[in-house]
């Protein structure tokens, strides 16, 4: 026999539970049958409708699961940016020379070593020079010789000229004939010639003289500049050879970097400006001396000379030069990390959508995962200049971005 309440319930009606049948049963006992005959149709209704809103009643809602908190950043237009690009030089010194001798010769002495500094001027090496004393002992005895020859042509210049004067009184007189003056006047004037040859010996030996004190001083080797010396390169005792190079100076004075930059960078710059450079960990304010006009053949690039305000660089250092630029563009800088891969070579970010309005706004209430595309304009360091479908204002996960999706629930970290 079927159950009451199935018995009782139409097709399709909802079956009370089971205590509600079971109350039903022991009603239906303490009547009579007569009683139940015409009770049976009301009991039927009542536990029908007993059923039937048991059955559509809302069940309860299990509780929601916590929102996760997220990281965000609030999404600021800009309608300029600023850039920063980074080009790579060499750190060189402002006078760089290798140094040998004029003359061919033997390493006498050299004076310096690899580091010494050095003055301008200060003697670095000597070659031998006894040869050079010789011949300017020889050359002296014979200056000395022909300065006496000058000063005895010299006496009988003067008085052969003497003796002509009184040779044209007499002939004026009448008592010497014009032959003996013509004999003296003569006589005078060859002397004359003898002198201008013993003066012009002098000035030759004079003249070797000093040739013999410029090789004596060619023979000393002298810094040009102050200056470090930086390689030494011969040692006494080496028979050496007309520009030979003996050392090697690097000038005591602020280094220079050289940087090759692009043509349409170069013309934006100016003699006078500062910028950052970079040299190893340290970080100078370069100051620029010249742009060179000519292209390199190889980079096509044009080279910029900036003077450092150091001395103790290393010469041939990697100097990386930093230039900053104002440039137009529109667009919301954001974290990198909140930038999210996207279909078609795009990107995208996750924005907080608007809340409803009945949510409360203390705390703030959970809010779901939107996306919007974007494109990037510029990447900066750890930041990027993107341009799309955002909007100011709205609120960009700005990290974790690998732990939330659209439509999400989430809740604005505090």
């Amino acid at each position: 026999m079927a159950s009451l309440p199935a018995a009782l319930s139409p097709p399709g009606s909802p079956v009370p539970p089971p205590g509600l049948a079971g109350g039903l049963r022991r009603l239906l006992r303490r009547l009579g049958s007569s009683r139940r005959r015409w009770l049976l149709p009301f009991t039927v209704t009542a536990a029908s409708a007993l059923g039937l809103a048991l059955a559509v009643a809302p069940r309860p809602r299990p509780p929601a699961a916590k929102a996760l908190p997220v990281a965000v950043v609030l999404a600021q237009p800009v309608s300029r940016y600023v850039t920063s690009r980074e080009y790579t030089g060499e750190v060189v010194a402002g006078r760089s020379s290798s140094l040998g001798f004029e003359l061919a010769g033997t390493l006498e002495q050299v004076l310096v070593e690899e580091g010494d500094p050095v003055l301008a001027g200060q003697p670095l090496a000597r070659l031998d020079r006894r040869r050079l004393l010789a011949q300017r002992q020889q050359l002296l005895a014979q200056q000395r010789t022909a300065r006496a020859a000058v000063q005895e042509v010299r006496q009988e210049l003067t008085l052969a000229e003497l003796r002509r004067e009184r040779r044209r009184q007499l002939h004026a007189q009448g008592a010497i004939s014009r032959e003996d003056l013509d004999q003296q006047i003569y006589g005078a004037g060859a002397l004359a010639s003898r002198l201008a040859q013993a003066d012009s010996q002098v000035d030759e030996l004079r003249a070797r003289l000093r040739q013999i004190d410029v090789d004596l001083a060619r023979s000393v080797l002298v810094a040009p500049f102050a200056a470090t010396v930086s390689r030494r390169l011969l040692d006494e005792g080496m028979a050496v050879s007309s520009g030979q190079a003996l050392l090697t100076l690097v000038e005591a004075a602020p280094r220079e970097v050289r940087v090759g930059v692009p043509p349409a960078v170069a013309q934006g710059l100016r003699l006078g400006e500062t910028h950052p450079v970079s040299v190893g960990d340290r970080r100078l304010s370069a100051t620029i001396s010249a742009v060179l006009p000519q292209l390199d053949a190889g980079s096509r690039t044009v080279t910029v000379v900036l003077r450092l305000p150091a001395e103790d660089l290393p010469v041939g250092a990697t100097a990386h030069l930093s230039l900053r630029r104002s440039e137009a563009g529109e667009g919301f800088w954001l974290p990198t990390d909140a930038l999210v891969a996207a279909e078609r070579g795009l990107w995208s970010v996750y924005v907080l959508a608007p809340p409803s309005p009945a949510a409360a706004q203390t705390p703030p209430p959970a809010r779901q995962v939107a996306r919007r595309l974007v494109e990037i304009v510029h990447t900066e360091g750890d930041r990027s200049l993107v341009r799309g479908t955002l909007r100011p204002g709205e609120q960009v996960i700005a990290t974790g971005t690998h732990r939330v999706v659209p439509g999400q629930w989430v809740q604005a970290a505090l």
